[in-house]
């Protein structure tokens, strides 16, 4: 495997312990990390399942709950928005990204949370009010999202250019 790849799993590692540090709801870097895993890996196993495997390390010591299918399914289609970053890294793109893969991941979780749960009636009425009561929530998302997906992304392109510098230092 490519050094880049290694420096990628590397950050992605680090920012899957946020989840285990003390945060407000639904601030993680989950989301951002299956936007990023699709924009910087070719292989499908990784762009796919690598964003699964730290989820399911992280849910082993968590705890794992009813939704957990529901929110990992959620977690790759949200996914899905890196392919525009793949296709160029800017900040419009990394903003879209953003808050595509955050309104993806609110609108099928939180459906999740009325098809399975028994908080709401399984009504139109309900579902509607499963989503007005998650809308506090969105935010902590959506800021997160965008916010470790830049810092992952900046911090990836420090690593891997420093290291380039130190390859570069070696040979000559």
């Amino acid at each position: 495997m490519k050094i880049n790849k290694w420096i990628l799993l590397g950050i992605f590692f680090f920012a899957a312990l946020i989840r285990f540090v003390p945060h407000p709801p639904n601030f993680t870097p989950v989301i951002a990390i299956s936007v990023l895993s699709v924009a910087l890996f070719d292989k499908k196993q990784l762009q796919f399942g690598f964003p699964l495997l730290i989820m399911l390390l992280t849910d082993a010591v968590l705890g794992f709950h009813k939704l957990i299918p529901f929110v990992y399914a959620s977690l790759v289609l949200a996914g899905l928005s890196g392919y525009v970053l793949k296709r160029k890294v800017s900040t419009f793109n990394m903003l879209g990204a953003s808050v595509v893969s955050s309104i993806t991941f609110f609108l099928l979780s939180n459906f999740s949370v009325w098809l399975v749960g028994s908080l709401y009636p399984k009504t139109w009425a309900g579902l509607l009010q499963c989503y007005t009561m998650a809308i506090p929530f969105f935010h902590n998302t959506l800021l997160s999202t965008g916010l470790i997906l830049v810092l992952m992304y900046a911090m990836y392109q420090l690593l891997l250019k420093s290291y380039q510098k130190i390859q570069l230092k070696k040979f000559n």
